[in-house]
């Protein structure tokens, strides 16, 4: 008999945001405009677009690995809900996808269908369409809040065209370039200079140059990127309003293929992520995910002029053991973007566990890097 599994996500509870005072504050987040915009800290969150896993897939996940199955146990609200949270950084994750139609048929429905279970797959209107994909995992983390590249760009941009005056939204980008390790599993394109060409292109089809803050505003009349981040170079807060920044979070040796032709990212929309890199002429934005082990390193790059991205949990670990020491270390770093997966604490773990900023602040002045006094 063909069984039919049908879910509903849990019920998570939605706790308010406050904002922070600072020095002649904009009404609204309480931040003056005056700030530099590596001198706030905001939080985000991580895989904005994952949607929960259906639990007949879950379960094939758990009998390969169940440590794996524990690591995927998350999802997440709308990308506007995540905004309205105050949210002011999403991570996308694309795939390259120029015929259409490569994600249509993910591995895990097709090996359920063959043991009589059916699931929903993949939105295939949206998988048939030529152009980039948000997914997590194509063959069995494949549910996204926003199947293609530009619906990501699109909801952000309808978000921001309502609330023009928020502090910048940074956009991580996290190119997928192999697939599943599993037998049958769907090929997946690498990204190269094509792609990420056309992956720019799509950036650009729905924020116009004047709404995004690029390596070449911060750069200025410097030699390199990095000079300019060191001497001062990131805009103000009351320039970069209502703007939205990009940053490609991949291994120097893939992002490579963005820089090419660009030096220092020279005429390139979005930044890389220079973590292991610190000294190149790229460096601006560093990805620095361990709040405990790199806390000294974080605040001496934030202290340089560095903004940095670091997320307060991982793994769902943090949700279910309620231990709040990787949170807590985050937020005195003075990473500018701190990444959850729980703005709204996940009920079934029973610890409460969320991470918001001090006040429930949809964000402050910097702890590490803002002016005296803020």
């Amino acid at each position: 008999m063909k069984r039919v599994f049908v879910w509903a996500p849990a019920i998570f509870v939605l706790a308010a945001a406050a904002s922070c005072v600072a020095l002649s504050p904009r009404e609204g987040d309480g931040l003056a405009d005056s700030l530099r915009i590596n001198q706030i800290q905001v939080m985000g969150t991580h895989n904005s677009y994952k949607l929960e896993i259906p639990p007949p897939i879950m379960k094939l996940i758990a009998d390969r690995n169940a440590d794996s199955a524990l690591t995927l146990d998350y999802w997440h609200r709308s990308l506007a809900e995540q905004l309205d949270a105050g949210a002011r950084q999403v991570e996308l994750d694309p795939l390259d996808d120029p015929e259409g139609g490569a994600f249509a048929d993910p591995l895990g429905p097709r090996m359920l269908a063959q043991q009589g279970v059916t699931v929903e797959g993949p939105d295939r209107a949206a998988m048939l369409k030529s152009g980039i994909k948000v997914l997590h995992a194509s063959d069995i983390d494949y549910r996204s809040s926003c199947p293609t590249f530009v619906d990501c760009l699109s909801q952000v941009k309808a978000w921001s065209d309502k609330h023009r005056d928020h502090t910048p939204i940074l956009i991580m980008i996290n190119p997928k370039h192999t697939p599943i390790s599993w037998a049958g599993a769907t090929p997946v394109r690498p990204f190269d200079k094509d792609a990420f060409n056309r992956l720019e292109a799509e950036i650009l089809s729905v924020f116009s140059p004047a709404r995004i803050v690029t390596p070449d505003d911060v750069r200025g009349t410097h030699a390199t990127l990095r000079d300019g981040v060191l001497a001062g170079g990131w805009p103000t807060l009351g320039e970069a309003r209502g703007k939205v920044m990009f940053v490609i979070d991949d291994a120097p040796a893939r992002w490579a293929a963005y820089a090419d032709g660009h030096p220092s990212l020279q005429g390139r929309v979005a930044f890389v992520n220079a973590h292991t890199t610190p000294d190149a002429p790229e460096a601006a934005i560093l990805v620095s995910n361990e709040p405990v082990t790199d806390f000294a390193l974080i605040q001496q790059r934030v202290a340089q002029g560095f903004i940095i991205r670091t997320r307060a949990d991982a793994d769902t670990r943090e949700a279910r053991s309620g231990d709040t020491t990787r949170r807590d270390k985050a937020f005195a770093s003075g990473a500018q973007y701190v990444t959850t997966d729980y703005i709204w604490p996940d009920e079934r773990f029973g610890t409460g566990y969320t991470a918001k900023l001090p006040g429930d602040a949809a964000a402050r002045c910097n702890p590490v890097s803002a002016p005296e006094p803020c």
